[in-house]
């Protein structure tokens, strides 16, 4: 990190949140609904469901003046009820793309606002829009963006999430981070990163993404892994967490920078093009598109066509928690040969391992449902 420092100041959220939610332009939900959904379902919502409620806040640009007719979306979470029961997918974009003219149908309760031109705005819902599926409380996604200047993608965003207690709720004003340059560059094996950092924060999350799907997240560093981003044509973005104490709910705030565009310069793994199955079903986890989640699985594996050496798998979007590497020679007995986890998961094999199938899974009893690709390295 370079340059001259933000004088935004944040307080971190506490780890691993800092690295576990995915934030705008656009971003890969998933794992994001479930752990919600399963953080805020057993407790009560406190709002009477014919209450009328009011959320109220106010939106600045980086220099700290009002950034005024700015598009508010404010989005519900889905909670485990809506998902088991309403057929809500699984894999899908949420954040900045709620501020769309046509959302996807994610934006649960959508409400689009502006901000007046003292960038302050005010939402009203009623008691019963701020419930779950069977009256818990719930918690709300509240995003803005700017729009992109220069060579930008796009323009930087920030994003409130939090619970809805109360019948009047005021959010932490919400500043923009701009950071006054952020690039990215390297070869086949390191891609560099460098940015503007915020006065006092050391901790930032690189997001990489394609035609508004994320297909990489981890934590930000000078030199990253260039296998991550294959050869796919996308935006980088750099991004920040912070929390803010409020009456019954924390505010967690996500501040994301604008996006560059990037090639990745690694090229295709070995796996790119090469059979598919899950659970005896043809897949599309090795066609580069990173736009075909898995449908619920509990198992997949790519075919190299013969033997082939086997060093790195990367598992994108991944729902599972832990996730197991196998591989085997005819598909039938397989070796366990490594474990990692997270829902963008590098996981390394033991040096010198040959193999033409390999397989991951999860823990048992769980699924790989939204896994997006399956990239395999020698």
């Amino acid at each position: 990190m370079h340059g001259n420092a933000s004088d935004l100041r944040l307080t971190p959220l506490p780890s691993p949140a800092m690295h576990r939610t995915r934030l705008p332009a656009a971003v890969l939900v998933t794992g994001l609904l479930a752990m919600a959904a399963l953080a805020t379902g057993c407790a009560q919502s406190k709002v009477p469901t014919d209450a009328q409620v009011t959320l109220t806040g106010q939106i600045t640009r980086p220099d700290g003046a009002p950034a005024g007719n700015l598009r508010l979306a404010l989005t519900r979470v889905p909670d485990l009820g809506e998902l088991a029961f309403q057929g809500i997918p699984v894999a899908v974009t949420l954040g900045t793309a709620c501020l769309a003219d046509n959302p996807p149908p994610l934006c649960k309760l959508l409400q689009q606002a502006t901000t007046d031109g003292q960038g302050t705005f005010a939402i009203h819902m009623n008691g019963s829009d701020v419930q779950g599926s069977f009256g818990t409380a719930t918690t709300f996604d509240l995003a803005a963006q700017l729009p992109r200047s220069g060579s930008e993608v796009d323009g930087p965003s920030v994003r409130a999430g939090f619970e809805i207690q109360r019948t009047d709720v005021t959010v932490p004003t919400l500043r923009f981070w701009h950071p006054d340059h952020v690039t990215v560059g390297g070869d086949a094996r390191t891609t560099t990163l460098d940015w503007a950092p915020i006065t006092d924060v050391n901790d930032y999350t690189a997001h990489f993404s394609v035609n508004g799907q994320e297909i990489w997240s981890d934590q930000a560093a000078a030199t990253m892994d260039s296998r991550a981003f294959e050869d796919a044509n996308g935006v980088v973005h750099i991004s920040a967490a912070a929390s803010a104490d409020g009456p019954d709910t924390t505010f967690k705030l996500f501040y994301t920078s604008q996006g560059v565009g990037f090639r990745g310069r690694a090229g295709a793994p070995e796996s790119r093009g090469k059979p598919c199955v899950a659970e005896q079903q043809p897949c599309q986890l090795t066609d580069g598109s990173f736009d075909h989640p898995l449908p619920e699985s509990a198992w997949a594996y790519v075919d190299l066509g013969g033997p082939q050496p086997v060093g790195t798998v990367f598992a994108r979007a991944n729902q599972a928690g832990s996730l197991t590497v196998e591989t085997s020679d005819d598909a039938r007995n397989w070796t366990t040969r490594a474990t990692g986890d997270g829902q963008f998961a590098k996981i390394t094999l033991p040096v010198g391992i040959t193999a033409r199938y390999v397989r991951v899974h999860g823990a048992a009893g769980s699924r790989i449902t939204g896994l997006t690709q399956l990239s395999v390295w020698p």
